[in-house]
């Protein structure tokens, strides 16, 4: 099936339809921002002015979108996909959603004799435009099934599910240990600055070590060189750090580190870093160190 709906062109969304395109497959495309549809220059991109005319002219369509409300909107608001889809169809969000809404998609779905699927993704914008995600898809084995073409394209491996819940927690896991593997390297650094021990050593040691990683090495030299542009807005990873949170009140767990690490973003937020990298959470740690950016 070669001919697919896409909705939600952000860092993550347009470098996977530009993936999409680039191997064959004809997009119906709606985003908010209506120009970046024309950014994507490809002739096998047909613009679309609302959710619902995606619905209408594909059998599947995938969302990359900033939150819950976003998913929500496209498919419970005016001109969403709820007023012209048909039996059948399929929707699959690939966003880092609430695992609430998630339950109440599937469900709500199913009432109207489609399908919905949660298949959020592990990777950046680097690991979209070659196709390297890890793809973690929740929801009935039959209609993952029929999205493993899709799939294959987007990324290099896919772990499945048998509810859509468990790939939202899963993914929820991952993006708390974001969080904090990027607060334990901009410690590390601030540590290594305040002793006058330069960053460039602290990641030639890590490199040596078992304790090596490649967000380490690629967020670090990003740090080095004073470059926050995003990849994951400081935005979106605390909106994610809220789910966590929200996750494991309902699960009856405590994360007290995680707890922690919110405030900082926090603190990110107020400092108006919202629009920058997640990285951007080193100048936040290096101020209250009062180490020099």
């Amino acid at each position: 099936m070669k001919k697919i709906g896409f909705i939600g062109l952000g860092i993550m969304g347009e470098a996977m339809a530009k993936r999409l395109l680039q191997n064959g497959y004809e997009l119906v495309v709606y985003n908010r921002t209506a120009e970046k549809i024309s950014k994507l220059g490809a002739s096998n991109v047909v613009p679309a002015l609302s959710p619902a005319e995606v619905a209408r002219n594909c059998e599947i369509a995938i969302s990359m979108l900033a939150d819950s409300k976003a998913v929500e909107e496209i498919v419970y608001g005016k001109g969403g996909i709820f007023e012209s889809m048909k039996p059948g169809f399929i929707h699959v969000d690939m966003s880092t959603i609430s695992p609430i809404t998630t339950r109440k998609l599937y469900n709500d779905y199913k009432a109207r004799n489609a399908y919905f699927i949660h298949a959020p993704v592990l990777g950046s914008k680097s690991q979209a435009a070659d196709g390297t995600l890890l793809i973690f898809a929740g929801g009935d084995r039959a209609v993952i099934d029929k999205c493993k073409d899709i799939f294959s394209v987007l990324g290099k491996k896919v772990w499945e599910f048998d509810s859509v819940e468990k790939a939202t927690i899963l993914k929820l896991a991952m993006n708390s240990m974001i969080a904090t593997m990027i607060v334990a390297l901009s410690q590390a650094f601030v540590i290594a600055d305040k002793s006058g021990v330069s960053k460039e050593t602290v990641l030639e040691i890590l490199e040596n070590s078992a304790l090596n990683s490649a967000m380490y090495q690629n967020k670090g030299r990003t740090i080095i060189n004073g470059n926050f542009e995003p990849n994951f807005y400081v935005k979106h990873i605390l909106k994610d750090v809220n789910l966590i949170l929200e996750s494991a009140m309902d699960l009856k767990i405590s994360l007290p580190v995680i707890s922690v690490i919110r405030e900082l973003y926090i603190q990110a937020l107020s400092k108006g870093y919202e629009n920058e990298d997640y990285s951007a959470i080193f100048k936040v740690i290096a101020e209250l160190a009062g180490v020099k950016i």
